[in-house]
């Protein structure tokens, strides 16, 4: 039998790399020798030149050109080629060469007149010399003898070259290593080495978390081979030539028997033994696709960007966010990750701090219809939802993000309905504040014996680069109007006034005045040639329309002073959702966290590809294990050893198992409806193993963290169909409620919906009016309001009591779509494990897949675990099915 142990280069990554070299050019400036010209010269070199130049460089120039000639102009550049003149030449350090590794210098000579010659130096020493001895392209192949070779290009006579290259090349030396592309080597096995492999499906099952298939611990004897794969590692004298190996970096391997793969993952070298001058190296082999989990273990949604997500927040804009088609929202940024659409972002009507009120407007002639809901701002309701589709698309599209995917699973139609909340919590939307600093130090600006506006100007004017004023101010009127309902400022002000007139006392009048309103004023004295100042703080809100100034009313003896600046600080608050805004509380979340909690609740099974294992296909259970149409049913009762057969019950399993989500404390609906059904969690499921199990003990949750369950019904019981989440908080002690930092939530889209009989008020906010509508974008955890009997799914876990009239309780929920039929077969009387000797070949090994099923006596079993060791029998678990 041939076993062959294959290494690939430590910082393997598809292509060729440091222990056969790369397929990246090592010559710079070898196509246009743009830097020719300007390249260091020797202008007087004794006889023969070449030897000369290197003698005369202490330091040679790494990866730049060096001329060597009596005359700076006798190798030059002209139109994309060098001339070089009659023993005349041009030097180059190259870099990052591998000692040993075999180059192709290759050569494109335009005019050739006479010989050229290249020489290879390591330092000053002369190593090869090679003819150059026509025109066209002449490849030569040369070993490095360092990492830093030096290359000299030398003519007899005038010559014009084209082109210079150096390129890994497909020569390599004889002896050392057997290359297989790639950089693979195979490493040499003592004769009568046999690897055992312990495969288990965890590995094929759970690959983003955690992985189990490894080898036990195997000698590699200390050949000429494996010590130059190996670096010489024993020697302690050693030093970096460039491919040194590392026993600290993973070393990507796969263990071939009979031309089949048994096995692909990585080499660990535990230790080096000397036995008497006999060195054999220690190693075992693991498999790490694990790493989707440890990437991400420490990343948060505060790494995504969410620029692309920009809008404005305003009525229309969460309107429009229901569409599905049509009008969509309005992005402020026009660059996109090619992910966003329709579907990104959206504003359910949710009741997040149950602070609307009924509207008190009899008659109705204007305003809110009476006696219907009101809202008092957009936050009472509308806070953004992002698709839970996008998210998981944004999180395996990060820069430099090593892991890919595929899943049947994620794009059906139901999946990509799904969201996540990303509530900021509190009451208000957290503002993005802009902050001005108007500035003002010229002349001008006198009294006239009525009210003028004191005045600010931008740098554009003024000249001073720290003085800017907000974009609706304007700068000849010197007066701020409002763009757009609920502006927010707060000002902080700082005007001086002098008084020119010599020892007479004068009266000055200050105000800040809202349209015709003074806001705020004060009137202060000037004595003869002083100075004051008119300051303090305000925060004022604007509508569209408003107008604000600063004014004072003096006689044209008073002015704003010309040298002491009147300042004022400007803080806009504005109405925009930016990813920061996006990020408020969600930003924290970890993106580990949010697909393991996706993974607890569809029961995903996730595969990685034969081929790439960073590519990752993502499935429920059911569809890879119970509905697989590539998994294949195999005969294997042959194969068995029956002299020895080990049969024992699960051993492992829990009485009950309890299927819920984390628990939001300050959710008063959650909270509520626990204390009404005697401590029963909506959305949860508890699993009894029943009564022919029981010898079991013990209790197990499973947990879908990061997310929390979330309580559906009627904005109140007058609006019956007006049927919303209720997502807040409540204060026993005053009777208040307020929305609060909530866990996550999954929710689905239903769609819009429209109110039978009665409207709700949206109020006028961000600069569009109000309106009463008669619709809203309804989120629930039910496909269907109300609920279709045989239709609707519930992405809960369990069976509750609904909130009527919302209708009859679901049994299509996550438990029993996704872990019943697991737990069917885990708990069941003729469930067992079952451990036998199989005699399996290298090409039953490769060609498993633990989605397929055994057949033994007519009886079919799954494969939990194999212990394969070449030229013996494979210890197996079985777990029947029953």
């Amino acid at each position: 039998m041939s076993i062959q142990l294959i290494v690939y280069p430590q910082s393997f990554d598809g292509s060729p790399n440091p222990i056969t070299g790369s397929s990246s050019q090592f010559i710079v400036d070898g196509i246009n020798f743009a830097t020719v010209n300007t390249s260091t010269s020797s202008l007087s070199l004794p006889a023969p030149t070449f030897t000369s130049a290197i003698s005369n460089m202490s330091v040679i120039p790494i990866n730049s050109w060096y001329r060597f000639s009596g005359d700076g102009s006798a190798v030059t550049e002209s139109s994309g080629a060098i001339t070089i003149g009659a023993s005349k030449g041009i030097i180059q350090q190259v870099s990052n060469l591998s000692v040993g590794v075999m180059y192709d210098f290759t050569i494109d000579v335009g005019t050739y007149a006479s010989t050229l010659e290249l020489q290879q130096y390591t330092g000053t020493v002369l190593k090869a010399t090679f003819p150059i001895s026509s025109s066209g392209i002449t490849t030569i192949q040369f070993e490095a003898q360092s990492t830093a070779d030096t290359l000299l290009i030398y003519s007899t006579a005038t010559n014009v070259i084209n082109s210079i290259s150096v390129l890994n090349s497909s020569i390599q030396p004889s002896g050392a290593i057997q290359f297989l592309g790639n950089g693979q080597v195979i490493c040499d096995l003592y004769e009568d080495e046999d690897i055992p492999l312990s495969l288990s499906v965890d590995d094929f099952k759970n690959v983003t978390e955690k992985v189990q298939s490894y080898s036990k611990a195997f000698n590699l004897p200390g050949t000429k081979r494996n010590n130059k794969i190996f670096d010489n590692l024993f020697s302690i004298t050693r030093s970096d030539d460039g491919v040194i190996f590392n026993p600290y970096v993973k070393t990507q391997c796969k263990l071939k028997q009979d031309g089949f793969i048994l096995f692909e993952g990585y080499l660990r070298m535990i230790d080096i033994q000397d036995k008497q001058g006999e060195i054999s190296y220690n190693v075992n082999l693991y498999s790490e696709v694990v790493a989707l989990a440890d990437v991400l273990q420490d990343k948060t949604f505060d790494e995504l960007n969410f620029d692309e997500l920009e809008h404005g927040y305003n009525k229309t804009q969460i309107k429009n966010s229901w569409n599905d088609s049509g009008t969509p929202i309005t992005w402020t940024n026009s660059g996109t990750s090619g992910f966003r659409n329709f579907a990104t972002l959206k504003y359910p009507f949710v009741n997040w701090t149950n602070q609307w009120v009924i509207a008190n407007n009899p008659g109705g002639t204007s305003g809110a219809t009476d006696l219907n809901p009101q809202l008092i701002s957009l936050e009472q309701a509308f806070r953004p939802f992002i698709n839970i589709k996008y998210l998981i698309d944004r999180i395996f599209t990060q820069d430099e993000f090593p892991f890919s995917y595929e899943s049947t699973f994620f794009e059906t139609d139901d999946f990509k309905k799904l969201y996540m909340d990303f509530n900021w919590g509190g009451n208000a939307m957290p503002s993005t504040e802009n902050q001005y600093n108007g500035l003002w130090l010229s002349t001008g600006n006198n009294g006239t014996g009525s009210f003028k506006e004191l005045r600010l100007q931008p740098t554009s004017l003024l000249g001073l680069a720290n003085s800017t004023v907000p974009p609706n101010y304007n700068t000849s009127t010197y007066i701020i109007t409002a763009t757009t309902d609920n502006e927010i400022y707060d000002i902080s002000y700082n005007f001086k006034l002098e008084n020119t007139n010599t020892g007479i006392v004068t009266t000055v009048a200050c105000r800040w005045i809202l349209n015709s309103t003074t806001v705020i004023n004060l009137i202060p004295s000037i004595a003869g040639t002083s100075t004051i100042t008119y300051a303090g703080s305000f925060q004022i809100a604007l509508q569209t329309g408003d107008t604000l100034a600063a004014q004072f009313d003096a006689t044209a003896l008073v002015r704003q002073h010309q040298t002491l600046a009147s300042s004022v600080v400007f803080v806009q608050s504005n109405s925009t959702v930016t990813s920061g805004t996006l990020k408020t509380l969600r930003g924290a979340l970890g993106q580990w966290e949010f697909l393991k909690g996706i993974t607890t609740m569809f029961n995903l099974v996730s595969i990685p590809d034969k081929s790439n294992p960073n590519h990752i296909t993502i499935e429920p259970y059911n569809d890879i294990f119970l509905e697989n149409t590539d998994s294949k049913q195999l005969n294997w009762t042959d194969k068995i050893d029956v002299k020895e057969m080990k049969l024992e019950p699960l051993t492992d399993l829990n009485k009950n198992t309890i299927f819920k989500f984390v628990e939001d404390d300050d959710d008063f609906a959650f909270q509520n409806y626990k204390q009404q059904v005697q401590g029963h969690l909506y959305g949860s499921q508890k699993w009894n193993a029943g009564s022919g199990f029981t010898i079991l003990s013990g209790e197990k949750e499973i947990v879908a963290e990061p997310f929390a369950a979330t309580l559906i019904k009627p904005l109140a019981e007058q609006f019956s169909g007006f049927i919303v989440p209720a997502i807040y908080s409540y204060n026993s002690d005053d009777g208040t409620s307020e929305g609060f930092d909530n866990s996550p939530r999954i929710m689905f889209n239903n769609g819009i919906k429209e109110l039978a009989s009665s409207t709700y008020y949206i109020p006028a906010q961000n600069g569009l009016s109000s309106e009463n509508q008669p619709e809203f974008l309804q989120f629930s955890h039910l496909t269907d309001i109300p609920t279709v009997a045989g239709t609707t799914i519930d992405f809960h876990f369990g069976i509750c009591q609904l909130i009527q009239p919302i209708g009859v309780s679901v049994t299509d929920n996550l438990f029993n779509l996704y872990w019943l039929p697991y737990f069917g077969e885990l708990y069941n009387a003729n469930t067992r494990t079952m451990t036998i000797k199989v005699n399996l070949t290298p090409g039953d090994i490769s060609t498993f897949r633990f989605y397929d099923t055994v057949i033994i006596k007519n009886r079919e079993f799954r494969v939990n675990q194999i212990d394969y060791k070449p030229n013996d029998l494979a210890t197996i678990e079985f777990i029947l099915i029953p």
